[in-house]
């Protein structure tokens, strides 16, 4: 069963996301801090095997530092250009010893918790791979169209130009029986970068506007907040969110 289950690192199968749409994934799973260390080192093999050589895109490994009661210490966040380009490299890992001996790693030293499947919409401001602080926010949304005008208007605000990180809006594809249908996600720099950016944010009139226009179509569910430990793989943010 576990063995299954991580194997969903790359599942595609269940996707019917837009060929050219960038595309990710957050699969958590919960450890011990004295067993992490082994999760990394089964990372490094696998991805300096022959066969980890070939992954296109870029793979985050996450501590998560504040997720209420999910179960999940740590998530596995592997991204993709294309679902075209996650279905071969997945198609391409089973059967291999590297893979294999990858998961047996897995299996010993951790417990799979949950597996969601996004495609990215759009994303704004400073796109790049040295922020590592990552908050993620939830919503169940009625009109996914006016959400998504309503962040393109706070990013074009004088309030959003000032804003130090990058953000991403994503739809879930497939994320299991749950009202989670979008979420945002906000990387940045360090958490006082994140808690500095709030104390610009909160009293603007430009957050006002984004509340009240969000707020009617997308039902927020809740948030959490992880830090990269290490990531693989040769491409950038930039190169996976380009058009």
């Amino acid at each position: 069963m576990k063995r299954i289950a991580f194997a969903a690192i790359g599942i595609l199968l269940l996707g019917q996301t837009a060929a050219a749409e960038p595309t990710w994934s957050s699969i958590g799973f919960s450890t011990t801090a004295s067993k992490a260390p082994q999760v990394v080192a089964a990372a490094d093999k696998f991805m300096s095997s022959e066969v980890g050589k070939t992954f296109p895109g870029k793979l985050l490994l996450q501590v998560n530092t504040a997720d209420g009661d999910d179960p999940a210490t740590h998530t596995w966040v592997p991204i993709y250009k294309t679902v075209a380009e996650r279905e071969a490299f997945i198609q391409s890992v089973q059967g291999k010893p590297a893979w294999n001996e990858f998961l047996g790693v897995m299996e010993k030293v951790s417990q799979p918790t949950s597996t969601v499947f996004y495609r990215t919409l759009k994303s704004w401001g400073d796109i790049n791979d040295t922020d590592h602080v990552w908050a993620a926010y939830s919503f169940n949304v009625s009109d996914p169209a006016k959400l998504l005008a309503a962040v393109d208007a706070l990013m074009a605000s004088p309030t959003g130009q000032k804003f130090p990180g990058q953000v991403y809006l994503s739809q879930v594809v497939v994320g299991g029986i749950s009202p989670v249908s979008h979420a945002i996600s906000v990387g940045w720099a360090s958490e006082a970068e994140m808690e500095a950016w709030r104390a610009v944010r909160d009293p603007s009139p430009d957050w006002a506007a984004y509340q009240a226009a969000s707020g009617p179509v997308a039902e927020f569910l809740g948030g959490t907040l992880a830090r990269d430990i290490k990531s693989w793989g040769p491409a950038t943010l930039k190169d996976l969110t380009a058009p």
